[in-house]
Order: structure tokens, then sequence, then C-alpha cells
């Protein structure tokens, strides 16, 4: 059977974004080149597993997908099909079509819609009218101006893109090439807008705008919460139990961070300003650390002798008193 989009994130077709997401991260862990230094095969299926979740989680991507088949869908994403043909051509309308990452679709039907507006302008909803003809024949023509209609443009990004911000070029209605900055701190479903990049006007009207939709993918390892980034940490019950100095991924690099002496299983550090910068206002959010204890599974005869001294030593009894 030949392998799609949800065969590769192991979902159903009927899959909601929430379990996309869930197996997304799952298979993202599994697969991240950190995890698999030198593993040109995982290093393969992680950018498999990034390509699937981008198209699902893209809900015009998705429902051309569905509609095409996964192999239509990549020929016409990676330019396998003839000569110059978009999605817009492919469906017959629907405006211009896209590059790989981003759609434009409008904001409106690009068919009947202008009779309708037409229509709507004679008996004068709020247009600009001029008037031309032959001033011997008594006859005159009435010509509206209207603004252009916004365009839509979806474009998916990375978490560290989100991070830090980036620059990326688009392609506007009439073709011609845009570049876009995207600010460090923009959340998944936060829009861009740029003023007068949308589809011309008419007659002389103001052309629309562009608002660039954008869809963060998230990390395998950190979430994000508002402008706070949480990240789980697993330590050892000695690190736990005795404290200590330990190592932990930020999203600018690795930091040293101490652990208190009798920290619990779900304890929270912060990181003060390691977390996404504000998009309104100046300052950062912080990371947040969360200790996971993990317990060994195998600890063998002499192992389970000292932690039955270390027992009697402390007896300590934590439910005592808890319910009572």
């Amino acid at each position: 059977m030949a392998r799609d989009f949800y065969s590769m994130l192991g979902v159903k077709r009927g899959a909601d974004e929430a379990e996309i997401k869930k197996a997304y991260r799952k298979l993202a862990r599994k697969y991240h080149p950190d995890v698999n230094p030198g593993d040109s095969g995982a290093e393969e299926r992680f950018k498999e597993v990034q390509r699937a979740y981008e198209v699902l989680m893209d809900k015009q991507q998705r429902e051309i997908y569905d509609q095409v088949g996964h192999e239509n869908f990549e020929r016409g994403v990676r330019g396998g099909g003839p000569a110059g043909t978009e999605y817009g051509d492919i469906f017959g309308g629907g405006g211009p079509g896209a590059g790989r990452g981003y759609t434009y679709t409008t904001s409106g039907d690009a068919g009947n819609m202008q009779d309708i507006f037409e229509q709507m302008f004679r008996q004068g909803f709020g247009t600009d009218r001029s008037w031309s003809g032959s001033p011997f024949g008594g006859q005159h023509r009435e010509q509206y101006s209207r603004r252009g209609r916004d365009m839509q443009s979806e474009l998916s990004i990375s978490f560290g893109d989100a991070y830090l911000g980036k620059k990326v070029r688009l392609r506007d209605a009439e073709g011609k090439e845009l570049e876009v900055t995207i600010p460090g701190g923009i959340e998944d479903g936060g829009r861009v807008k740029l003023h007068g990049k949308g589809e011309p006007g008419v007659n002389g009207g103001p052309p629309g705008d562009l608002h660039v939709n954008v869809r963060v993918q998230p990390h395998p390892y950190f979430e994000r919460r508002g402008d706070n980034i949480y990240l789980d940490v697993p330590v050892t019950f000695e690190e736990a139990a005795l404290g200590g100095k330990i190592e932990v991924p930020t999203m600018t690099g690795r930091v040293q961070m101490t652990i208190p002496a009798g920290s619990a299983g779900g304890s929270e550090m912060r990181l003060r300003g390691k977390g996404f910068p504000h998009l309104r206002g100046t300052g950062r959010g912080d990371q947040i650390v969360r200790l996971e204890i993990v317990v060994p599974k195998e600890i063998g005869m002499r192992g389970r002798e000292l932690l039955r001294e270390f027992a009697n030593l402390t007896q300590q009894n934590p439910r005592l008193g808890r319910w009572s």
C-alpha cells in the first residue's frame, strides 16, 4: 500500500488537529537529528514527518491533498506537472496559485461576484462615479471605481523561526516578489498585514491588502504557553535528593542551572528571559524547567540493600497525614 501523509504520521484520514499535532510531536522526538546524530535514515524520516505535518495542519493544502491524492499533490508542488501548472489551474480558477509553503486565496469568489458588486454599485453603495460620453449625443456611461479585494496567504514556519523572527519572500497578486518580515514572538495563527499588496483596485480604486496567516510547527521538546517556554527535564534520584548542577537546552543554546537538594518530581524552575520576545512592548517570557525524576528499572542486589538502608535511616512516610 502506497504511503501518504496520514500513514506517515500514523493517523486516520479524519484525524483532527490535536491528533495530528500529538502524532507529529511523538515522531519528531523519535527521529530528531539531535537524538540520532549521523543517522541519515532518521534525518530523512524526520523531514518526511515535518512535510506531512505541514500539509495536514494547513486547511487549504489538506483539502487539496484529499481531493487530488498524494502523488498528484506532490507532483504539483514539486513542479512535476505541465509547465506553469498551479492549484488555481487544476481547479479551474480561484486566484493565483502558490509555491511550496504558502498559498494565496482571495477574500471572495473571483467569478460571479463581479456582477454582484456592479449591481450593488449601481444601487449606490458608497461608490465613486465618473461620467463619460459624447456631449452631442446626450448619452452618458457610468464607471465605478472600487477597492481591490484583500488576499490571504498562509505560511508555515518552524518553532525556531517564530522565536527569532524571519524574512520570507512571497509573490503578490500580480506576481511581484515581496519581502515579508515575520516578527520574533509571533504565535501560531498570527497574522502579518501588508497594506496595498492585495488585488489591484478597479477604475482607479485603491488596492486591497495582503494578509499573511502564519502557522508555527510545534517543537519536539519545547512547548509554548503564551510567551513562556516549557521543557521537561529528566533527572536521577540522586540529583533530585542531593541537588547539583545540570545542563539544559534553551532556544539560544545550552545553559547550566542548579537543582536544589530535595527537589520533588514536577518541581518547576525558571530561567528568566529565555522565553519568546513580547510582540507588544519589550522584554521576553521565561523558560520553565519541569523536573522528571527517573527511577532505574534495574538496580541489582547491592542497590536494593543500600535503598533499604536508606529507608531505615530516614524512616519517612510521605503519605502520613495526607488524607486524615
